[in-house]
């Protein structure tokens, strides 16, 4: 299930692009064409961060910034040729910016500045100097959920908020909205919905610095399950299978995820989703074909979780 996240009135894109029980059908190559051809190995200079310093004060404890700051430094970077010496910079601050968010600066921004200490053949040494400008603190104000479409949602309001671990007056924590999203994704697609996507809606109150949030949820068609089929195995092994649905049924994506695990002494040593499981979707009449292919070469689309 693909959840398509916007922050609207003009806010930066701080949630990202969320995927939660979707599916994906870019079908794999052939045996014969598994080995890419021969490339030269693109030369990359791997970026050592020696020390983080923080100027200004910091809305983070002492300890955290300290548990922050060695991940940080224990982190590895690397950069092409092509791309500038600070292109690593971003990604390596991502940990604060995560950090501060979560404690309900929503607008905080958080800048490095990278100072070359040593520079080596493959290997560059940087100290890395961070600014913080925090902003306001945010609290949770009022949380709705509405269709993108008209009519009532198939899930209760109640059964939503579940899933989201905030109440009003709690801190905006954006990872807590995160993974509650991902969550109610994985909700729809227990329930066959596998197109359905979310998507926030902001409303900054900054007098009272409180952010109200609305969800729309698209939530499309529920899927039906018209054939299952195993291809490659003996009879014997086939005897021993357990498949958690039946043709007919409404689809669950979280029965399915169990689908290798549960089954692994009845199926070759090296079966994966990735490698052996094919799902075709007719969006049309809103239904899919299961494919489990355990053949030498099996053409393959991803389940992705």
């Amino acid at each position: 299930m693909t959840c398509r996240i916007f922050l609207r009135l003009g806010i930066v894109i701080l949630l990202g692009t969320l995927c939660s029980s979707r599916l994906a059908y870019a079908q794999s190559q052939s045996c014969s064409e598994i080995a890419p051809p021969s490339r030269a190995p693109v030369q990359k200079t791997k970026i050592t961060i020696i020390s983080v310093e923080f100027e200004g004060e910091t809305p983070l404890s002492d300890a955290l910034r300290a548990r922050l700051v060695e991940d940080i430094e224990h982190s590895e970077f690397w950069i092409t040729p092509e791309e500038p010496d600070s292109s690593w910079v971003s990604q390596a601050l991502n940990p604060l910016r995560e950090a501060i968010r979560s404690r309900g600066y929503f607008r905080t921004n958080v800048e490095g500045t990278p100072y070359l200490v040593r520079a080596e053949a493959k290997e560059k040494h940087y100290a890395l100097r961070v600014t913080i400008d925090r902003g306001p603190q945010y609290r949770l104000g009022n949380l709705r959920f509405a269709s993108a479409t008209e009519g009532p949602l198939v899930i209760t309001d109640a059964s939503l908020r579940q899933q989201i671990h905030l109440h009003e007056g709690d801190l905006f924590d954006v990872s807590k909205i995160r993974d509650g999203l991902e969550a109610i994704g994985r909700l729809y697609g227990s329930k066959g919905y596998i197109d359905a996507t979310s998507e926030p809606d902001t409303t900054i109150d900054e007098s009272g610095s409180r952010i109200d949030l609305l969800i729309k949820v698209d939530e499309s068609k529920p899927y039906r399950i018209s054939k299952i089929e195993v291809l490659g195995l003996g009879p014997a092994a086939q005897k021993y299978l357990r498949v958690p649905q039946e043709t007919g049924d409404v689809f669950n994506s979280i029965l399915w995820q169990g689908f290798f695990k549960n089954n692994g002494p009845h199926l070759p040593a090296d079966a994966s989703p990735d490698k052996n499981l094919r799902m075709q979707r007719n969006v049309g009449n809103a239904t899919l074909v299961i494919t489990f292919d355990f053949r030498p070469c099996p053409q393959t689309h991803v389940l992705e979780q």
